[in-house]
Order: structure tokens, then sequence, then C-alpha cells
């Protein structure tokens, strides 16, 4: 209703694209200079041993928990990884992020990664880059451990829950 009020034709229904410029709904063939794929996105998991087993939460599923772990370990150094370590840590979890890369926010300015490191680590959030996950391996009710290797060895980082968010896939299928 929102959208026919703006004047946009809405049409429901299974949707063919038959060329670069046509769009086939039911026996209705549209045209159009433009045509978007707006199937949203949900959060990437990466294929790490055990990470099924530990129950990881994500972007999308965290607003279910009820109790607030004790030690949560944020996969993923980038705006959502941050802003949800910074928000878990205010409220009383020891937060761990991890991340691949050498800085935080890697697609924003070095300096910005910089600032908002020493904001988190002013805050009790233990910050550790350049550590790649290897494998997890599972405790009881999400709990575990993550085996990381930093380029000098092996870090092993316990957990109460993990938090996978280290960016999103485009729903395809």
């Amino acid at each position: 209703a929102r959208y026919r009020s703006l004047g946009v034709d809405c049409v429901a229904g299974d949707a063919r694209i038959v060329d670069p410029h046509h769009v086939a709904v039911g026996d209705r063939v549209l045209s159009t200079r433009s045509i978007v794929i707006a199937t949203g996105a949900r959060p990437a998991l990466p294929p790490i041993p055990g990470l099924n087993e530990v129950e990881p939460l994500t972007s999308d599923n965290i607003w279910s928990l009820r109790t607030r772990p004790e030690r949560l370990l944020v996969l993923g150094g980038g705006p959502i990884g941050c802003e949800l370590a910074q928000a878990f840590a205010r409220l009383g979890s020891r937060v761990t992020i991890v991340d691949l890369e050498h800085r935080l926010l890697p697609r924003e300015d070095a300096e910005v990664g910089a600032l908002v490191r020493a904001s988190l680590t002013a805050e009790g959030v233990d910050v550790r880059l350049a550590h790649r996950a290897s494998r997890f391996v599972p405790g009881a009710n999400g709990a575990g451990e993550l085996h990381a290797d930093t380029g000098s060895g092996t870090a092993v980082i316990g957990f109460d829950r993990v938090l996978v968010a280290v960016g999103r896939r485009a729903v395809t299928e």
C-alpha cells in the first residue's frame, strides 16, 4: 500500500527474467530500463570446523538471548562485530574480538579503525587481530574454545557464546 501510494505499480507473483529489459510475472511481461533483484541477505557463517556445534549467534538471532553471556567471543572486527562487542561489554560481558585482518573496520580509513580499537580497549574489550580462526572445540550450552593461528603459534580462547559477524551473503537461491 505504501509503494502504491507513491505511484509504484506493484506486481505480486513468481517472476522470471526474460532478458535484460523484460520480466515475466505470470502471463504478464513487464518492460523496464533496469531490473533490481532485492532478495535480502543473511549472516555469513564461515566454514570453520566445529562452528555449528557451538550454536553460533549472528546479528539475526542474537536478539533472542535471554541471559547475558559471561564471556562473549565476537568473530569479526567490522561494524556489526564492533558495535555488538561494545554493547555487550557495557552490559558486563567479558568480550573478545577475533579478526583475520590487521586492524578493525578494514573498509574504513585506518585512523577510524585505530580510534575504534582504542575505544573498545578502554572499555575492556580484548581485541585480537591477525588471528585466523582454525577450529572450534565445543563445550556445553554453546560454550567452548576457539583455536586460532596467530603466525607465531596457536591462541586458545575460551567463551560462553560466540557471535559470528564476518559479513552477510545475498540470498540468491
